[in-house]
């Protein structure tokens, strides 16, 4: 079971380390969803993660459309990266129809390549998310960061569900949005391999970056040894 806990700080990362979780999602700007992190939060992260780390790439905040001089930060991005010792990239592209630009991903896919490669959450906005999987299948990427396309996984359970037998193994679909140590047990027992937090307490008055909360990570980890799940995706 992979529980990656996503991390816009140096205090995120270390209580994700310290108290057992399987991957980190790095970025910044949490609160609006995450941007790509800066040079000295993805240096501090490198020095002193055990665990894996998947590197977020959004070049700003808003909508996945991005105009050509925003994908070609993309592609910098990537080579500055992909130079680091990172487990993986995690990034999304959309076009104005809200459908996979194919061309311009299988561009960036073939530049972060051989990193393992997570298509995020711009894809709960997709068309036809089937289909669309079956393209990023095509394209190569190792999983889909999804709420189901509803405004949490909970919520999206059913859509979840039906990607994921869709996928048959072919790709990861790693559940995300909303959730925490109370509803994580819904997604291990329904089989998913994969599960993506920020484990932040529920402070809405707080705008400033979360950190991850140890006493949540320690029982979603807890959650997570209840429950086997299949070798494969």
């Amino acid at each position: 079971m992979v529980i990656e806990i996503c991390c816009s700080s140096i205090n995120s990362v270390k209580n994700a380390i310290k108290y057992k979780a399987k991957r980190i999602e790095l970025c910044q700007d949490l609160p609006n969803d995450g941007i790509t992190p800066s040079k000295s939060l993805l240096n501090s992260a490198i020095k002193k993660s055990t665990i894996p780390i998947n590197v977020l790439i959004r070049p700003r905040i808003g909508d996945f459309v991005y105009n050509i001089e925003e994908i070609r930060l993309i592609e910098n991005e990537i080579k500055k990266i992909k130079s680091l010792p990172v487990n993986g990239i995690v990034i999304g592209v959309l076009n104005r129809k809200n459908d996979l630009p194919i061309n311009i991903l299988k561009k960036l896919v073939e530049m972060i390549k051989p990193l393992d490669l997570t298509f995020h959450r711009a894809f709960d906005v997709v068309n036809n998310p089937i289909k669309s999987m079956n393209k990023l299948i095509e394209i190569g990427f190792d999983r889909i960061l999804t709420s189901g396309q509803a405004a949490t996984a909970e919520k999206g359970l059913k859509m979840l569900l039906e990607l994921k037998e869709k996928a048959n193994g072919k790709i990861s679909i790693m559940p995300g949005g909303g959730i925490n140590e109370n509803n994580c047990s819904i997604f291990f027992k329904n089989g998913f391999n994969e599960i993506h937090l920020s484990a932040k307490k529920e402070k809405k008055e707080n705008k400033i970056e979360p950190i991850a909360d140890p006493e949540i990570i320690k029982k979603v980890i807890s959650s997570s040894l209840k429950y086997k799940t299949d070798k494969h995706f």
